[in-house]
């Protein structure tokens, strides 16, 4: 695993091996120091295993944006996603992602902070060069989608820290805020790049389709032993997460005070997860779970057959590995 001391001595080897001007060289280096925690958990070709970003490409099977296009709308939400992460990370004190080291547990939380803000600002200057044609309209969607995901995680983090289970009208609101809002924003943002007027947006699909994913994550976190293999055992239970399964089981049996209590006791050592699990069995809650995306799967394709759209294979392809994995080894990255 790299250290910090690692990473400075990469640092300096930038400045005898690039030719450049003094203040170039500056920018380079700087560049390169303060952007490290976001480049930290980005992963070349992982947008295969990255359901939500799936979810923003399998649009354009309907609306067709040209691929030069596309390569914007990938290079600003791949690094979006990327700071996202990191936040989410950040707030929820994990320890590892995608088979890594977080990006605070690598650069420590100031330096990550600091990147989360400069590559934010940084994002602004893809988008530059294209406001004419987007007539500003991708920088009101940009606020507004960052409002929105803050407002999902910033409340995901109040219900955690009080202790208290929401409802899942309270989760739907969680989900679609950090969730159904980035994607719906990258969509949106191939829209307004296409050379022509396609199919008509749908949040409501969108918003179901994340929702579906979310579920699915957490559904996995707690259920499949041989997620471990890139994130910690059970981590929800670490981060005092309220997920779809967790939520199902306390509210199910409100009488019953064990699963809340063990909560509290974050971080769980092994045999209290496993008991936490093995509650959750007990009642029903990841059947109840698996239910829960069947039914969303089925809405999903109702809403979409209402609409009169074409049938979209990648949206399908996100169906099957999600269906086919419930129960094995696989695991599909997202911004828990």
């Amino acid at each position: 695993m790299a250290t910090k001391s690692d990473h400075q001595s990469q640092d300096e080897e930038v400045i005898h091996t690039q030719k450049m001007s003094p203040g170039a060289l500056l920018t380079a280096y700087t560049l390169q120091i303060l952007s490290r925690p976001i480049i930290h958990v980005s992963q070349p070709g992982s947008e295969n295993r990255n359901l939500w970003k799936r979810v923003t490409h399998s649009y354009n099977f309907w609306i067709k944006c040209p691929k030069d296009a596309q390569k914007i709308v990938a290079d600003f939400s791949n690094t979006a996603y990327d700071i996202f992460i990191v936040v989410d990370d950040l707030v929820d004190e994990t320890k590892l992602r995608r088979g890594i080291s977080s990006a605070h547990e690598v650069y420590g939380v100031p330096l990550t902070v600091q990147a989360v803000v400069y590559m934010a600002c940084k994002l602004s200057h893809i988008l530059t060069p294209h406001l004419e044609k987007m007539k500003h309209v991708a920088v009101d969607h940009f606020i507004h989608m960052g409002i929105q995901s803050f407002t999902g995680q910033g409340l995901e983090i109040y219900f955690r820290d009080i202790e208290k289970c929401p409802t899942f009208d309270d989760y739907r609101t969680i989900v679609r805020g950090k969730c159904s809002h980035p994607v719906m924003w990258g969509i949106q943002l191939l829209k307004l790049l296409a050379k022509k007027e396609t199919i008509e947006f749908n949040f409501g699909v969108v918003d179901k389709l994340c929702n579906f994913l979310q579920i699915y994550n957490d559904y996995i976190n707690l259920h499949n032993t041989k997620y471990a293999t890139v994130r910690v055992f059970c981590d929800d239970l670490d981060e005092g997460k309220f997920s779809y399964p967790v939520i199902h089981a306390i509210r199910s049996h409100p009488n019953d005070r064990r699963l809340l209590d063990l909560l509290k006791k974050r971080p769980l050592d092994t045999e209290n997860k496993k008991l936490f699990v093995d509650i959750m069995e007990g009642f029903g809650s990841f059947e109840h779970t698996r239910n829960a995306l069947e039914d969303l799967k089925k809405e999903i394709r109702t809403d979409m057959d209402r609409k009169k759209m074409e049938k979209n294979p990648l949206i399908e392809r996100i169906f099957q590995d999600v269906f086919s994995n419930l129960d094995n080894e696989i695991y599909f990255d997202g911004c828990d």
